[in-house]
């Protein structure tokens, strides 16, 4: 028997998943594909034998909101953001008090940072802000569907294109340049630009290095600093709900 598609998804993760239910609401016959007996790529939850079931390696971050709300993903909150601890200690010292703890409150954060560095803790805010604002730009940039360049340029697609560079030119001369100039920078010189202390340099430049495979060091990642403190919401890890939430609610929407 022969089958007929429009779309093949190679790929049952969160992503192969989301990309299927959007084409399926669409009207179009899809097929996806996976190797693994279970579905759901990097956010599973699954068993390791009885009485042992636990969430996959998934360190952090959320589905958009929009993809949340068009598939109808009813997922659990989370009650209380935690904080980001620093693996590395004042001279080595295994006591909490001793580490950074970089908390969601910012007054909190602000009063840990100080005890490695008084200017850093003077420019906690200003780095928050500039992040947020930041994140906020590089969310509409993901919302934006781009045009098929040379072809087949529509008016349509020109009004995405302007709605984004609107967002742009409204976040303000100076963040708009800066968010410009921190994309193809290092997460090294990113941190570099607001602290001394390379405690809390290394925590904060930690973020641009999560997902890829380049040091602090390395080209761009200063735009992964920035994608990942979007995805987050701040710097400590977060996820919606459970990890098997996600890919057995987009699961459903395919049946």
């Amino acid at each position: 028997m022969t089958h007929h598609y429009d779309h093949i998804v190679i790929g049952a993760g969160h992503n192969g998943l989301v990309a299927a239910a959007y084409l399926a609401r669409q009207g179009k016959k899809v097929l996806v594909l996976e190797r693994r007996p279970i579905v759901g790529g990097s956010i599973v939850t699954e068993s390791f034998g009885e009485g042992f079931t636990v969430d996959s390696v998934q360190t952090g971050g959320t589905l958009r909101p929009d993809i949340i709300k068009d598939l109808k993903l009813a997922l659990s909150t989370v009650k209380e953001k935690p904080a980001l601890i620093s693996l590395v200690g004042r001279t080595g010292s295994p006591t909490y008090e001793d580490h950074l703890v970089i908390d969601p409150d910012p007054l909190k954060a602000i009063e840990s940072i100080k005890r490695f560095s008084a200017k850093d803790a003077a420019r906690w805010d200003e780095f928050v802000r500039f992040m947020n604002k930041s994140a906020q730009i590089l969310e509409k940039a993901y919302a934006t569907i781009m045009p098929r360049l040379p072809m087949n340029f529509t008016a349509r697609d020109g009004l995405g294109l302007l709605e984004l560079g609107l967002n742009l030119r409204l976040a303000g001369r100076k963040d708009m340049l800066n968010f410009i100039r921190a994309l193809p920078m290092t997460a090294q010189e990113l941190v570099e630009e607001y602290f001394e202390s390379e405690i809390v340099k290394a925590a904060v430049a930690s973020l641009g290095m999560h997902g890829v495979t380049l040091g602090p060091m390395g080209a761009g990642t200063g735009y992964t600093l920035i994608h990942n403190w979007m995805n987050r919401g701040g710097m400590a890890h977060v996820n919606v709900g459970k990890a098997g939430e996600i890919t057995s609610r987009g699961r459903e929407n395919l049946c």
